[in-house]
């Protein structure tokens, strides 16, 4: 009784072109994977931001050398923000925007609207939970000023 079990070859150049196939398909499924995903861009002009980058140092400096600094206290829901005293002899102009680090299309930007006390209150009950950045800028008797501060909303 002999065993006459054929063995089958490997044929080399069909090996080569599966090896070749399979690179093919991993690396063109690669630059699908990679222009699929969302990238947000924390400015849109950021090459013009980068320019003026000197000035906006100026402006946080500013902030940095007033006698009584510009704090924000979270209470539930609601931000109150308070300017110092001494800069409310003048009118006060400026914008804050509260940046969402991982959805852009959450960003907010509000006028800065003071009372006589320097308070400016803010509902925040429209406002996804998670990480938050603000960034106030203000002028006030030709004075530019800048601030910003990171919190978390419950």
């Amino acid at each position: 009784m002999e065993n006459k079990t054929e063995k089958k070859e490997w044929k080399w150049p069909l090996g080569i072109f599966l090896g070749y196939m399979i690179f093919v398909t991993s690396t063109l499924g690669f630059v699908f994977f990679t222009f699929t995903q969302k990238t947000d861009l924390v400015v849109e002009n950021y090459y013009e931001k980068t320019l003026k980058y000197q000035d906006h140092i100026n402006k946080a400096q500013n902030a940095l050398d007033l006698e009584v600094p510009f704090r924000f206290e979270l209470k539930g829901r609601e931000m109150d923000l308070v300017f110092p005293i001494d800069i409310l002899t003048e009118q006060i102009n400026g914008e804050i925007v509260f940046y969402r680090p991982s959805d852009s299309a959450l960003d907010r930007m509000l006028p800065i609207q003071v009372n006589q006390e320097g308070h400016q209150l803010i509902s925040l009950a429209d406002f996804q939970s998670g990480a938050w950045r603000m960034q106030v800028l203000w002028e006030s008797a030709g004075v530019e000023y800048f601030t910003e501060s990171n919190f978390f909303i419950r």
